[in-house]
């Protein structure tokens, strides 16, 4: 896990963001140093319990992460739900795909977020998901929660989700830059 380069990738999505409002560059800047320390803690703590390491040992470092971890869901799913927001009301030329993507990342946070957040599943998921969401620690890709019986959602998964959704709109932004200027 090289944690400079996925801060590298949080660095370009941000500067776009701008367009929207000058604090959403330095949200998700902050976001994304984040991500990417939970990210490394993340694959330390994957490669040493692969190779036989104790959890119990690490019950301190486990909890702190895991808080940090939980308050990370809550900030960058408001961030998703601005975002989404502001391409429905078309405060940029986004082409419909964008807010599409942010739509479905919105939903998936949405699954986790709302039983951390509120202790209640969500809305389309209430009768199949529990009150609240179950932490714990998936040994492939670190600290995730249990939604319902078969399903575990990990912050990773909803980091991922995130910061690829950003650079499919930042990649459609510059394709449509590079292709106006070609045509001028």
């Amino acid at each position: 896990m090289n944690s400079e380069l996925r801060f590298e990738r949080w660095l370009k999505v941000s500067i776009g963001l701008i367009r929207f409002e000058p604090f959403l560059m330095s949200l998700v800047q902050n976001l994304g140093e984040m991500d990417a320390n939970l990210c490394k803690i993340d694959f330390e703590l994957v490669q040493k319990y692969k190779n036989g390491g104790d959890a119990n040992n690490d019950y301190d470092l486990i909890q702190r992460h895991l808080t940090h971890s939980y308050l990370w869901i809550l900030g960058a799913y408001e961030v998703v739900r601005t975002l989404t927001q502001l391409l429905k009301e078309q405060k940029s030329d986004d082409p419909v795909v964008v807010l599409h993507r942010f739509q479905a990342a919105r939903t998936r946070f949405a699954r986790l977020r709302i039983p951390l957040a509120k202790l209640e599943p969500a809305r389309d998921y209430k009768k199949t998901d529990f009150q609240i969401a179950y932490p714990g620690f998936d040994y492939d890709v670190g600290i995730a929660w249990q939604v319902n019986e078969d399903m575990v959602i990990s912050r990773q998964e909803l980091s991922d989700l995130f910061l690829d959704t950003l650079e499919f709109m930042r990649t459609l932004k510059i394709n449509r830059s590079v292709g106006s200027i070609s045509e001028a």
